[in-house]
């Protein structure tokens, strides 16, 4: 008998809610959406590759460079 690898969702990166769905619109294209802001990882043709998209983190001590900045006025 064979069994299913689980596989654990994380949080939303954007919010931080545990409320997530695994959506898919058909065998080509799964992701992951948050319930709570409605955050979208990647989508992915497999289940546990939209898994690994939404888990996927990428963290950085170098600030982002703003191309632009509707509250200055250049």
């Amino acid at each position: 008998m064979s069994r299913k690898k689980a596989m654990s969702l994380k949080c939303c990166p954007f919010c931080g809610s545990h409320e997530v769905q695994i959506c898919r619109t058909n065998p080509q294209a799964c992701w992951i959406r948050c319930d709570e802001c409605g955050a979208n990882a990647q989508p992915h043709p497999t289940r546990s590759g939209a898994i690994d998209n939404w888990n996927r983190r990428h963290y950085d001590d170098v600030p982002a460079n703003i191309a632009n900045d509707d509250e200055e006025s250049g």
